[in-house]
């Protein structure tokens, strides 16, 4: 009686293979070239054919200056403001037992995502301006109106109500791993409410802090439609200019050098960020939200 040859079969096993791997990589690292690697390099080459020669001249002119001040100025600024309630939003939905607390939080950090740049920055005109919601409310009680429109803080309240949610989803993965036993031990030891915080959960959360802190900074510092709808001429951020020596003094050199700049300074901003509270821990924040 002849053997009858025994099939053998594959097992199922999470792990592929390298060349389907590389094939699954591969559209994503085309696009990352031709999309990203390709234009920084054009912007590279542009703004060095003369050298460092457009670098001074953008440094040096009064514009330049101006909108670099303002730009990074306006970018800490809000910055700050970003980690400060998203700190707040995030730990009341970590703390919070009522549903509805928790989910009206929700709903404030995700409704700036449900409405398009345009949407979000004339409802704050709507707030602000002259015969804004604000001014109106003045009036009514007696007070002058304080014009608030096309000014540099208009542009930062643009650009925090827009990062609001980037920094809570980042600060909230972090409050997420922070045991609360801990801060009802402090407390039973005789730490006020207020000092269990700062002692407690703050050292905690710090590196989400700072990885929040990172992560709006780069965003805000190349705004483009807020400084427009908000700021006007009296509040140049750089992307204005650069939009500016493209298309009205047709000074690509300088648009590229500007561009440059800001890339450096965010490279630079995730740089430091990462040597202060480690790549794992930037990475776990980013991933986590």
């Amino acid at each position: 009686m002849t053997d009858i040859p025994r099939v053998r079969r594959r097992e199922w096993t999470l792990d592929i293979r390298k060349r389907y791997a590389l094939m699954a990589v591969l559209p994503a690292i085309a696009l990352l070239a031709v999309f990203v690697i390709y234009p920084l390099v054009l912007l590279v080459i542009e703004s060095s054919q003369d050298g460092f020669e457009v670098y001074g001249r953008v440094l040096s002119s009064g514009s330049g200056q101006r909108a670099i001040a303002t730009t990074f100025t306006g970018s800490l600024v809000a910055t700050g403001i970003v980690v400060l309630v998203s700190s707040i939003i995030g730990w009341t939905i970590r703390t919070t037992q009522r549903r509805w607390v928790h989910a009206l939080c929700w709903v404030c950090v995700l409704a700036p995502f449900w409405m398009g740049a345009v949407v979000k920055n004339y409802a704050i005109v709507l707030l602000i301006s002259n015969k804004g919601v604000v001014n109106a409310g003045l009036r009514a009680l007696g007070l002058d109106p304080v014009q608030m429109l096309y000014s540099t803080p208009a542009v930062v309240l643009g650009i925090s109500y827009s990062l609001i949610p980037f920094g809570v989803l980042t600060i909230n993965a972090v409050f997420q791993t922070i045991d609360l036993n801990l801060l009802r031990n402090a407390e039973v030891l005789g730490s006020t409410r207020s000092g269990s915080i700062f002692r407690v959960m703050v050292p905690l959360a710090r590196p989400g802090f700072i990885a929040s802190g990172a992560i709006v900074f780069a965003l805000s510092v190349g705004f483009y439609v807020t400084p427009v709808v908000l700021g006007g001429a009296q509040s140049p951020f750089l992307a204005t200019l650069i939009q500016a020596n493209i298309l009205q003094y047709f000074d690509l050199p300088a648009a590229a050098a500007l561009s440059v700049i800001l890339l450096v300074v965010a490279l630079l901003v995730m740089i430091v960020t990462i040597g202060l509270v480690g790549v794992g821990s930037v990475r776990r924040a980013m991933t986590r939200s």
